[in-house]
């Protein structure tokens, strides 16, 4: 099925392209024939190159089909911006150039001018709203896909984050849910490596639950209450001046994680591992995760400490996952596998399902018997997934979910190089 007779599939999807979206759904046409084009037109010329000519035609064209597909996400927003984001820490699915490209998204995007949200404040806090503080700057210091943040200062001298919801983001995010559902459906058995379809129904989830600050100021003070691992800081909410479209959390001073390794490559190994390990507790002892972490919502501050910005995704285990899934953490992410590990049965207590039985009784030897120990974190799980579903094991989405964490935090690691050893005793007894 090409791109355009994806975009045709049901009347419900002709209806966004022509009423509701027409010049976004025709400008993510014209960008899908653009790099049709550009990958076209390297095939027919690089038949006749020489192999270095034609390795540096594939580089121009991984650039300039990158350059384009980042140019349509920054413009549409919202889920487009969150798939760029997930796709950003996946070197191990793109080629360099497209990572480079899809990273500008991680702290880049187009932020509403102060007059267009003036109304949701109005709304929340009052026509006299300006007596709240002494200073506000009414130039986002941040813009995200569905939000941007304003720096101020309260009355009492407490320094402030103050993060407005984009005025478009609901009724685009109506629009694209339905687009990025059937572009799925198209584009899974073309990607074999990642579930297009479940990772793609849980970025929207996770968009839906941000365009409701009640839920991000729920998520924040949950995840707030826990005991985190030295090193890991939370914002702390403000919570009377918080709304369904606004939300106030005290300001913290640091620099975007991105940055920060940038200008500190050697300290930048210690940060990433701190930050995997934060995951790893999160997930296998507290049972709540930050379900979002791309390297735009950490910052890193002068006494190094991680900041973990933007709560409006945060996934918890229940306390039987939570130990299933620790289980199979340790017995996946270890080195130290031995050929008696049974993973099979530690597939079937944490959920995996098989119309045959017998395929995750004998999965353990498909699983671990490729040299593990050579493979980073992420590529130890991203493997695994692929193995499962190759095998057409059925995976339980909080499973996914979870892992998808895991490989994003470990994707950006292997970019800078960092390894990371399992250390079983961050996994709770």
């Amino acid at each position: 099925m090409s791109v355009l007779d994806s975009l045709q599939v049901n009347f419900r999807l002709a209806k966004a392209l022509i009423i509701h979206g027409k010049d976004r759904y025709l400008g993510a046409t014209k960008t899908a024939l653009a790099v049709e084009k550009i990958y076209r037109q390297y095939r027919t010329r690089s038949r006749v190159l020489s192999a270095n000519e034609s390795a540096a035609m594939l580089h121009h064209a991984h650039r300039d089909s990158a350059d384009l597909i980042c140019s349509l996400c920054l413009e549409n927003g919202a889920i487009w911006v969150k798939f760029a984001q997930f796709l950003s820490c996946r070197a191990d699915l793109l080629p360099f150039e497209y990572i480079v490209a899809l990273q500008r998204l991680q702290n880049d995007a187009v932020p509403a001018n102060f007059e267009e949200i003036h109304g949701q404040i109005i709304e929340s806090w009052g026509v006299d709203w300006d007596t709240r503080f002494i200073a506000f700057d009414v130039v986002p210091t941040a813009t995200a896909s569905v939000a941007q943040v304003h720096r101020a200062t309260l009355k009492d001298g407490r320094k402030v984050a103050v993060k407005f919801q984009l005025p478009t983001a609901k009724a685009l995010f109506d629009q694209d849910s339905l687009v990025f559902s059937s572009l799925a459906r198209s584009i899974a058995p073309l990607v074999r490596e990642i579930d297009i379809r479940q990772v793609t129904t849980q970025l929207i989830n996770m968009t839906l639950e941000e365009l409701d600050f009640h839920t991000e100021a729920r998520n924040l003070s949950q995840f707030r209450s826990h005991e985190h691992l030295p090193g890991i800081l939370i914002p702390e909410l403000v919570e009377e001046l918080s709304s369904e479209k606004i939300l106030v959390t005290r300001w913290i001073d640091g620099q975007p994680l991105s940055d920060y390794l940038a200008r500190n490559p050697i300290r930048g190994k210690v940060i990433l591992k701190r930050l995997m390990a934060s995951y790893i507790h999160q997930i296998t002892q507290l049972g709540v995760y930050h379900a979002d972490p791309h390297p735009g919502n950490f910052l890193i501050t002068e006494d190094e400490q991680i900041a973990i910005l933007d709560y409006g995704a945060i996934a918890t285990l229940t306390a039987e996952q939570r130990v299933h899934y620790s289980n199979l953490l340790m017995a996946l992410l270890s080195t130290a596998v031995g050929e008696d590990a049974n993973l099979g049965a530690l597939f079937i207590k944490a959920g995996f399902h098989s119309e045959n039985p017998s395929t995750l009784l004998q999965i353990t030897d498909h699983i671990i018997g490729d040299n593990p120990a050579g493979l980073s974190v992420s590529e130890r799980l991203s493997d695994s997934l692929y193995k499962l579903r190759k095998s057409k094991v059925n995976i339980p989405d909080s499973f996914v979910a979870m892992a998808r964490v895991i490989i994003t935090i470990g994707g950006f690691m292997n970019q800078h190089d960092v390894g990371f050893e399992f250390d079983p005793s961050l996994i709770a007894a």
